[in-house]
């Protein structure tokens, strides 16, 4: 079986599982994971029983710009970072040797194997991570300073599903896509993750921490966890 409910369907085998888990993941689309020597015979009635979970999952997940196709994701033709409020059109060229990314203030020049999409996709992933964090780290300190909440670093990565996080040693984690949402998403998130120094939890001082400092918080908030819908899909791959 390839297909269900009009996604793609992949059977894994694995050796640690104890029992069969469904899910639907983002660039793969559904994905049955059973334990080694399951009879996969018995897949299709298992779906079926979770046919209004998937279908469910599939519409919710699909609203929030999730892509579920399976296929790989496109190189884009611009590139637009929303927080930052600045947009390049991509040039390829292709010539031998390591694959590079430049930029000037509108146009951003792959130069290398550019003939494959995974390698342009990739490189152009690791320019985001690096524009994401000189755009972050200065407003993540002034925001520090004025509010008066110290942090120790800084950490901008791709995480699959956090925005973000704070360690006990006030080490903040933050996702690199953040660069692809509206800059009150990017600076509530900044303040979410600041309160965390004071109260590692989501108790209500927290929360009346953060109130203090952002009284619109809960639609803030509503909008984060639907964020995954202003980043493109060739950078959630």
């Amino acid at each position: 079986m390839t297909d269900y409910s009009g996604l793609p369907l992949v059977i894994k085998e694995n050796a640690r599982a104890r029992r069969v888990l469904v899910k639907l993941v983002p660039g793969r689309g559904l994905e049955v994971v059973v334990p080694r020597g399951f009879d996969t015979g018995l897949v299709p009635d298992i779906l079926d029983k979770k046919r209004k979970w998937i279908e469910r999952t599939r519409d919710r997940m699909l609203a929030d710009g999730a892509d579920l196709s399976g296929k790989p994701p496109e190189v884009p033709e611009t590139i637009e970072f929303t927080a930052m409020d600045r947009t390049y059109t991509l040039h390829c060229i292709h010539r031998a040797g390591r694959i590079s990314v430049t930029e000037n203030a509108t146009r951003l020049m792959v130069s290398g194997p550019v003939t494959d999409p995974a390698v342009v996709i990739a490189a152009l992933q690791h320019f985001t991570a690096r524009k994401a964090r000189q755009f972050l780290l200065p407003r993540l300190d002034s925001m520090s300073r004025n509010l008066g909440m110290e942090y120790s670093a800084l950490r901008v990565r791709r995480q699959k599903t956090r925005w973000g996080s704070c360690s006990g040693r006030g080490t903040i984690s933050l996702n690199a896509k953040a660069l692809f949402l509206p800059v009150e998403l990017v600076d509530h998130l900044l303040l979410h993750e600041l309160c965390h120094t004071h109260h590692l939890n989501h108790s209500k001082k927290y929360w009346e921490l953060v109130a203090r400092h952002q009284p619109d918080f809960v639609r803030l908030e509503d909008e984060l966890k639907n964020g995954t819908r202003h980043v493109p899909a060739w950078f959630r791959s």
